[in-house]
């Protein structure tokens, strides 16, 4: 929902900066699982949408969203579906979850160039109602390669990164990495301070 200058409503914008904050938190205690994918070259994608609902459908993220429908890969449907139906306030918003290890040939521009194009098309139909959540292994923000690409989705495909953090992963005896995760939504919904 918009406010009355096209900006997102703040309950949608705490909202969705609670998501965000609150999966980091939830993903960063669980980094030995995250080393296990970077070594494996897992994507995971349905281990990251349950502990998405784990950690949204506790009691103190009732007070700020509810999750109405689980669906997507963790439900084993093929295709992309987003994976899950979250309400703020009066309106139900789609919540997508999509993990990027990055190794070999999967590094940051063949997320950008093959496989994000579709949700950030998917970002642009649904506009105020979709939010993207990536979580990318081993990254950091600092990367200059994640922040190229980044900048190149804003310019090429009208989305807005609107949070992102990184967080360790230990993996001794290797050297640690990071991992980071992003909030995306589409442009128009996202203020710019000028």
């Amino acid at each position: 929902m918009a406010s009355e200058d096209g900006s997102p409503a703040p309950l949608v914008d705490e909202a969705f900066d609670y998501i965000l904050s609150r999966l980091a938190t939830s993903y960063g205690q669980k980094a030995t699982h995250i080393a296990k994918f970077i070594a494996g070259g897992l994507r995971a994608e349905g281990w990251f949408a349950m502990e998405a609902l784990h950690y949204l459908t506790n009691s103190t993220a009732s007070h700020v969203l509810r999750v109405e429908e689980v669906r997507g890969r963790s439900q084993g449907e093929g295709g992309f579906n987003p994976d899950m139906q979250v309400r703020i306030g009066a309106q139900s918003h789609q919540l997508s979850i999509k993990s990027m290890p990055i190794a070999g040939e999967l590094d940051h521009s063949h997320y950008f160039a093959a496989e994000l194009p579709s949700l950030f098309q998917w970002m642009n139909d649904l506009k105020e109602r979709a939010a993207l959540v990536t979580i990318a292994y081993p990254c950091s923000m600092g990367d200059e390669a994640w922040s190229q690409a980044v900048s190149g989705a804003e310019e090429q495909y009208g989305v807005a990164l609107v949070g992102q953090t990184d967080f360790v992963v230990p993996r001794p005896p290797l050297p640690m990495a990071k991992a980071c995760i992003a909030l995306w939504r589409h442009g128009s919904m996202v203020r710019r301070e000028d």
